[in-house]
């Protein structure tokens, strides 16, 4: 697949930062093949996780060719990323690499402030899977051993929080149309190059904010589809 290399990502530090449209990107060690099968390699499929379900997206398929970077849009209708109001997108890594920086283009259906905040853990165990949603209850029934309601308690949801996120921010965005965000120089504990560096079996979750239920009272939930994930790894 012959994707042409035109577009630098921008260097984002602490927010969200437009990107120019392109017809190519750059993608660092992964250019040096030009077929990009160690880039699909590198990568499982990204989960898209919703207030009810999930859909999984293979890269090659749905999130980065040539068809979408020049396009930016599907060869296929099945290979389509869905519009949901996801709260996480979850990048499994399946290579140990060095990365400099993370893009993705977005469109949602309404004019929003959209809030991302990043997160990196080792592997599935650093993390449980009870998010809050924005249907989530704060509470919920607490049972005696006869099944008795005997009063309420805080639910405890794994959702991690703010200060262990190695990138946030936001930025306005116009319904309808495709709009591009870039991160770089992430702030990962137990390093200072402001690179991210992963392992084989980690994971990075991009959560939207508007679309957490700890957030419901201050943020507009999104509805959204994204394509062309553009990772460089150095």
């Amino acid at each position: 697949m012959a994707i042409r290399k035109a577009f630098a990502l921008s260097a984002s530090t602490l927010s969200l930062a437009l990107l120019a449209s392109s017809c190519g990107a750059s993608l660092g060690k992964f250019d040096e093949d030009q077929s990009y099968e160690t880039y699909y390699a590198s990568f499982g499929d990204v989960k898209g996780l919703f207030d009810g379900g999930s859909h999984e997206y293979d890269i090659e398929d749905s999130l980065f060719n040539e068809t979408t970077l020049e396009e930016m849009k599907w060869d296929d209708d099945d290979d389509a990323v869905k519009e949901e109001e996801y709260l996480y997108l979850v990048l499994p890594f399946e290579d140990a690499l060095t990365i400099s920086s993370i893009a993705l283009n977005v469109k949602t259906t309404t004019d929003v402030s959209f809030e991302v905040s990043l997160f990196y853990f080792v592997d599935d165990l650093s993390i449980g899977t009870k998010f809050r949603y924005l249907s989530s209850p704060e509470k919920e029934t607490i049972y005696d051993t006869d099944g008795n309601p005997i009063g309420e308690e805080v639910v405890d949801y794994d959702d991690p929080p703010l200060d262990l996120a190695i990138q946030q921010g936001a930025m306005n965005l116009t319904r309808e149309e495709w709009s591009g965000f870039g991160f770089s120089d992430f702030n990962q504990r137990g390093f200072e190059d402001g690179y991210l560096h992963t392992l084989a079996g980690g994971s990075l979750y991009i959560r939207v904010e508007n679309n957490s239920g700890w957030r419901k009272d201050e943020l507009e939930p999104v509805s959204f589809t994204f394509i062309n994930l553009l990772v460089r790894a150095e």
